[in-house]
């Protein structure tokens, strides 16, 4: 019998971040993955992208950041290469080096022990490592179903969900009339690899036959090289994913063989070099059961974005519905639905009616509908991390997920935060972190204006830019416009305050401001506002329709600055674009206060530091607390880019450009009036750096920045200071 403070059963990228987070926070933990590797959906065996809330950059500044941030990054600078084994490696490694935690590789958990004192709490789960044939007991305090499909929660009795409620239930539109037993189906993975010379294939007698085109339907397979094959290659939705899980992979893998013989054998798709280099045998599920909670997050809390006062979590990929009949279907294979980022409130992530039972991935308390979007990899991920941190918290106040829920959420969720973690609206209050009260200055700031010419777009649609605002007033705008116009054209400018979360309309706008263009090249045109009362607020800037003039813009996206072309209700996002502007008066949102203003990431304001990229590195900042404090830890946050394409493996490759590379650390000394350093760094690329070191007594910190990863200016998200224990 083994003994723990909590129990993880599942290794995917869920059961990983909560593990890691528990371990690090204090907590016994022991880890049970049934797979050799670990992973889950995520690893070499199935090959999921570890995607998230920014869909494919549509969300702006919405990747998600704490351990899975560590794990992307750390990845994308060992790996340039992008191999599949090394994310296995890598993410084995990551929880090896926590000595709090006890992993069980190879080992299937197969019944929950009931406390008999108590029928609602779980005592003991009993496992199977199939690799040693030994059987092991794993006693714990909290349990943590993170394996889908909710080995355990079921075998203790949580009460589950599987299936698709009907449209009534829950007010969704996007579910069936009717309720049914339907789930999202199974896809089977693949990769090829160009061998430099034609090469037949012969497919076995078995395989499905697709000869036309028009027998896959909505299905694209134009594109080449492969990375992971095509996500529609599935099966099972009108199945058990579980008791038959074995037919639907048979059927996937006929499936796959007849779609590669389709590419290599019916048509040209310019596949004749290509060999299959790897097969997947594991169908990656997208959905099997779901456990109860005190809450049901449905399609409308996420397409409302509902705020909600127990939220430790947030998600943003769209609703992503799929057909259960799969390939089978000749309808398109999947229906999505967009969504700005939305709440994941705790009350989803403990069950219902098992007192120490929390889940964490697929498997948490939602609806089918809202399912779509909260099953993807980075999202598992922060909801993982959400649960271990609550689970340290159950073990510190002796309570189980429900009464944390009631009685300490602001800390469960102020102690996220210190983590780097992000949940919407809510900002550092920690009393502890000496940081929040003190004064802060910098070598530089960087002005916001944009005056370089990279390229030009065509007014053909509206577009509309959003800026934020230092300065009490906005006298005047300027634009560097081209017109190809015969005569003077008429533009129409436009200005309204923006709204966190809310997409741009121009309805409203309370300054509408007609000028003439005159023709020629590439003009400053100042357009005069006038407007009062505008510090520390946010601006959609929007300029009309006019084909024959064209605003200049620079190929580079700047933090706080979102840009759209709208037309009616369809908006267009373009990428790494901001138009050429200046403002009088000047503005100057990147100041040093924002490094304790208590968010470490965009949101309508941009939330950071950046230093003024025309002076040279060094560049400094500052804190003075005022009177002497006693100090032994240091929280950095850096930029590692939140907008950047996360693509379809779980990393990137190489450092952020943004990133503070090379950095010292300084106490000022008061008995002899001089500078100090604490530590200094080199060659770091992590968003998140935690330094740790006696306990000094000063009034003052200073951190001086040498080098970045290529940027030419400092960027940093937040600094915190303490005294831990």
């Amino acid at each position: 019998m083994y003994n723990y403070d909590v129990v993880v059963i599942g290794g995917g990228i869920a059961g990983i971040c909560a593990s890691i987070s528990a371990a690090r926070l204090g907590c016994k933990v022991a880890l049970v993955h049934n797979r050799s590797v670990l992973g889950g959906n995520s690893s070499s065996e199935i090959r999921v992208p570890v995607a998230g809330a920014d869909y494919n950059g549509r969300n702006k500044n919405a990747i998600e950041t704490g351990i899975i941030e560590e794990l992307r990054l750390e990845y994308g600078y060992r790996n340039i290469e992008e191999s599949w084994a090394m994310w296995d490696i890598l993410l084995w490694e990551w929880v090896n080096r926590e000595t709090n935690i006890d992993l069980f590789l190879n080992t299937l958990a197969l019944e929950a022990i009931i406390d008999p004192k108590n029928p609602n709490r779980i005592k003991v789960i009993r496992a199977l490592q199939v690799s040693t044939y030994k059987e092991v007991h794993l006693e714990g305090n909290i349990f943590i179903d993170a394996s889908g499909d909710s080995i355990i929660a079921l075998s203790a009795g949580a009460e589950f969900r599987i299936g698709r409620e009907s449209s009534k239930e829950f007010g969704e539109s996007l579910a069936p009339e009717l309720a049914d037993t339907c789930v999202l189906p199974c896809s089977l993975q693949f990769h090829v690899k160009n061998v430099g010379h034609p090469v037949p294939f012969t497919p076995p007698s078995w395989a499905y036959d697709f000869p036309t085109d028009e027998d896959l339907p909505f299905r694209d397979h134009s594109r080449f090289p492969f990375d992971t094959g095509f996500w529609w290659i599935e099966y099972g939705g009108t199945l058990d994913p579980v008791k038959d899980c074995e037919k639907i992979r048979d059927e996937l893998l006929k499936i796959l063989f007849g779609v590669w013989d389709h590419i290599k054998n019916h048509g040209d798709h310019g596949a004749e070099n290509y060999i299959l280099d790897w097969i997947g045998t594991i169908p990656g599920k997208r959905e099997s059961f779901r456990i109860v909670g005190d809450y049901i997050l449905t399609q409308r809390d996420i397409q409302l974005g509902i705020s909600f006062p127990d939220s430790v979590a947030y998600g943003g990929w769209t609703i992503d519905l799929h057909t259960p009949l799969g390939i089978f279907d000749k309808s398109h294979p999947s229906f999505c639905t967009p969504v700005n980022i939305y709440d994941i409130p705790f009350r989803c992530l403990y069950s219902k009616n098992i007192e120490n039972l929390m889940m964490a991935g697929r498997n948490i308390s939602v609806s089918h509908v809202a399912l779509g979007s909260t099953r993807v990899q980075a999202t598992c991920a922060v909801i993982g991390q959400a649960v271990g941190t609550a689970a340290y918290m159950c073990k510190k106040y002796k309570i189980n997920p429900r009464e944390l829920c009631n009685e300490y959420i602001r800390e469960l969720q102020q102690l996220l935060l210190k983590n780097d973690c992000y949940i919407i609206g809510i900002k550092n209050e920690d009393p502890l972190d000496l940081a929040r009260t003190s004064q802060i200055k910098a070598s530089s700031s960087m002005v916001l204006e944009v005056t370089s010419c990279d390229g030009e777009l065509p007014l053909k649609k509206m577009i509309a830019f959003r800026v934020p605002i230092t300065s009490d007033s906005i006298d005047s705008i300027s634009l560097l416009l081209n017109s190809n116009a015969e005569n003077d054209e008429e533009v129409e400018l436009g200005i309204k305050e923006a709204t966190f979360r809310k997409p741009f309309s121009s309805d409203n706008s309370i300054k509408l401001v007609k000028v003439n263009i005159p023709k020629g090249e590439c003009k400053w045109i100042t357009f005069p506002i006038g407007l009062r009362g505008t510090q520390e607020k946010v601006y959609w800037i929007w300029i009309s329709k006019n084909p024959k003039i064209s605003l200049c813009y620079m190929s580079e996206e700047f933090i706080g600055v979102e840009v759209v072309y709208f037309d009616g209700e369809e908006e267009k996002l373009p990428s790494s674009i901001t138009p050429c502007f200046k403002l009088i008066p000047e503005s100057i949102p990147y100041s040093e206060e924002n490094i304790i203003n208590g968010v470490s990431r965009p949101e309508l304001w941009p939330n950071i530091w950046i230093s003024d990229p025309s002076q040279k590195l060094p560049q400094w900042i500052e804190i003075d607390f005022g009177d002497i404090k006693e100090v032994n830890t240091v929280y950095l946050t850096f930029d590692t880019n939140l907008n950047r394409p996360v693509g379809q493996r779980p990393g990137i490759k190489g450092p952020i450009p943004q990133c503070v590379r090379d950095y010292i650390i300084y106490y000022y000394d008061n008995e002899i009036s001089s500078w100090i350093k604490l530590c200094e760094v080199k060659g770091n690329y992590q968003r998140r750096r935690i330094h740790k070191f006696s306990t000094i007594r000063t009034n003052k910190l200073k951190i001086e920045v040498l080098a970045t990863n290529g940027y030419p200016a400092v960027q940093i998200y937040e600094l915190r200071a303490y005294k831990e224990e």
